[in-house]
This record gives structure tokens, C-alpha cells and sequence, in this order.
């Protein structure tokens, strides 16, 4: 996503805050993607400290976390 006030694509606070505001599908895709992939990672936890604040989409990115965070079908527990 090209943001208004970045110079960069990085998952930073700015960019996530910014696609939880202002994102499309593909943005809310791709950084879900990364949640899902590494669901304690440093994207998930700035994520989870922004889904803490009263924006639009935080009720949907707590659920994504929630669910990334629980055990895998396999009895596997998520990646750390």
C-alpha cells in the first residue's frame, strides 16, 4: 500500500494504523498474511497495540490475532 505520509512499505505503527484506517482488501490480505504467518511476531504485536485503540477495523484484526494465536488442527501450538 502507498501511504500518504511514508516513504517506505515496511510494516511500521504509521503503515498498519494506516491500513486499519484507510487500507483495501489487499492491504487488510497482506498483512493478515504476515499475522498468520507469525502470529507473536513484532507485526502481530504492534497490530495487537493498535487493535487496542478505537479504530474502524481493530474488532476484525483482534479476531485475526486471536485466531492465529490459537493451537493449529494438528495439536500444534501457533509459531512463536
Amino acid at each position: 500500500m502507498k501511504h500518504r505520509h511514508l516513504t517506505h512499505e515496511e510494516f511500521t505503527i504509521a503503515a498498519i494504523e494506516d491500513i486499519i484506517d484507510r487500507g483495501e482488501v489487499p492491504d487488510w490480505v497482506a498483512l493478515i498474511t504476515v499475522i498468520r504467518a507469525d502470529p507473536y511476531g513484532e507485526v502481530a504485536e504492534k497490530t495487537r497495540s493498535l487493535c487496542e485503540r478505537p479504530l474502524f477495523g481493530s474488532p476484525v484484526l483482534r479476531r485475526v490475532l486471536n485466531a492465529a494465536r490459537q493451537p493449529r488442527p494438528d495439536g500444534q501450538p501457533p509459531k512463536r
